[in-house]
């Protein structure tokens, strides 16, 4: 099974903003705390799920890096920091969704569009609080 950890990295932050001070990735750290509990307490659930739902993990290892500043992307597995922590891990489900299918297609649409039933069946298994934060994310993915 994949490993994944979280990782803050000042100079990685400092790609996408230069302002970014080591003072801010403490901070960074300590606002993400919340978000720490429920990634630890849903990980390996969801890289389980993850696979049940499409393929077996090709990678061993997943770092997830936490920026403040720029949209969340997943390779390398990149997550934006966000106030409301659910939305936050529904993005990080979203983004390793990705890292375990994206090869299946060369168009985006088409990829999110099979990518959305099987996020909705993680979440609903996972945990049904967690629902708004998927509707919310998804209502942030139509935009793109």
């Amino acid at each position: 099974m994949v490993k994944t950890v979280i990782r803050y990295s000042w100079i990685y932050n400092k790609q996408f903003n230069l302002e970014f001070s080591r003072e801010d990735l403490k901070k960074l750290k300590e606002k993400c705390k919340n978000f720490e509990k429920t990634y630890e307490k849903y990980i390996d659930t969801v890289l389980k799920l993850i696979e049940k739902y499409t393929k077996e993990w090709k990678r061993k290892f997943i770092p997830i890096y936490i920026i403040k500043n720029h949209k969340s992307f997943s390779d390398p597995l990149t997550l934006k920091y966000r106030n409301d922590k659910k939305l936050m891990f529904v993005v990080l489900v979203h983004e390793l969704l990705h890292n375990n299918t994206n090869k299946k297609f060369q168009d985006s649409k088409k990829l999110h569009i099979y990518m959305k039933p099987i996020l909705r069946k993680i979440i609903n298994e996972l945990d049904k609080n967690l629902i708004p934060a998927l509707e919310k994310q998804e209502m942030f993915d139509r935009k793109d």
